[in-house]
């Protein structure tokens, strides 16, 4: 049987065993930077200086969750905009072909209107009308879009 050249040798064959870093010498190279680092900023300010280093880095990291979150409810409205432009353009499409979807059209855009409309100003339920709005404009795509690839459905 062939061995796999990209498979490891069974253990008890092959080289020697794998050899691991010396915890002895890895604590005594970090000493040596940390005595580095401490003589390049000030044995004196030492401490304050790594106090203000990790406030900076608390504050960049909730500046970037701030990002991250405004980022993400952009692409949630964004979202939510261009399902309901699909649901809209494949109701229409039912719609020339003879078939259902008139009442759907006019109920979700009503309702989307609704949920939409003026929500940059109630910053509470702000997340959460466009979060409905996703929801409903996804499942009613989804709907016309199964409407259209129904059986019998003239093309």
């Amino acid at each position: 049987m062939p061995s796999d050249p990209f498979m490891p040798p069974p253990r008890g064959q092959g080289g020697p065993p794998p050899q691991r870093p010396d915890a002895v010498a890895l604590v005594w190279i970090g000493g040596a930077l940390l005595a580095a680092l401490a003589y390049a900023v000030g044995p004196e300010h030492f401490l304050a200086t790594v106090l203000a280093a990790v406030s900076h880095a608390g504050w960049y990291l909730e500046q970037w969750a701030r990002n991250l979150t405004a980022t993400a409810f952009d692409v949630l409205r964004a979202a939510a905009i261009g399902l309901y432009g699909t649901f809209a353009a494949l109701s229409v499409i039912a719609i020339s072909r003879g078939g259902r979807g008139r009442f759907a059209l006019i109920v979700v855009t009503a309702v989307f209107l609704l949920l939409v409309w003026g929500a940059w100003g109630d910053a509470p339920a702000i997340n959460t009308r466009w979060l409905a709005a996703l929801v409903l404009t996804a499942a009613a795509a989804l709907s016309a879009t199964r409407r259209l690839t129904m059986p019998g459905m003239p093309r």
